[in-house]
């Protein structure tokens, strides 16, 4: 299938990168925006905060480093779509500032099986993976007996990290 560009609208990166130069740093004060989150509106209208440079990095750095034991030199895997706060938080700004590697996955924790993870864990020597209780209960309900990781060597992953809602009793014993 032929990808139709629309000129003026569309751009093909490798196009765009011939042409592009090395950009110098800007410096900005702490304070100053990085990006605004929208709540979903769940409790009424939609609220945007404003998310400011200096914190969310202070705190990401902090999270990777204390919480999620990541530094330089190891692999991060966030399972989660990179739209999501959690996924540019832990996909690109969290591993960035502690000088880690970080694995983009795009799709569903349990297509095309439910052994998509630790095969990514494996191939990549993931040390941290982060993913939603969500996440996990929908690789459990396709693997209950847990068939899929014992065919991979997960012996790089030292830390799981997840948060955003309730993680029951049931999965925590599974992933055990």
């Amino acid at each position: 299938m032929e990808c139709v560009l629309n000129e003026g609208v569309d751009f093909d990166y490798e196009d765009v990168m011939k042409g592009a130069g090395n950009s110098d740093c800007v410096s900005v004060n702490a304070d100053h925006p990085l990006y605004i989150l929208y709540t979903s509106g769940t409790t009424g209208e939609p609220k945007g905060i404003v998310r400011d440079q200096g914190g969310t990095a202070v705190g990401l750095y902090f999270t990777m480093k204390h919480i999620m034991n990541i530094g330089a030199g190891d692999m991060y895997f966030a399972g989660s779509d990179i739209g999501w706060v959690v996924g540019h938080s832990f996909i690109v700004y969290g591993p960035l500032l502690v000088g880690s590697g970080t694995v983009l996955y795009e799709g569903k924790p349990h297509l095309p099986d439910a052994g998509v993870y630790w095969r990514i864990v494996e191939q990549h020597k993931v040390n941290g993976l982060y993913s939603s209780p969500t996440g996990l209960r929908c690789i459990r309900r396709e693997d209950a007996n847990g068939d899929f990781i014992k065919k991979y060597d997960v012996s790089s992953l030292h830390n799981i990290s997840m948060a955003g809602e309730r993680f029951d009793i049931h999965t925590f014993n599974w992933l055990h």
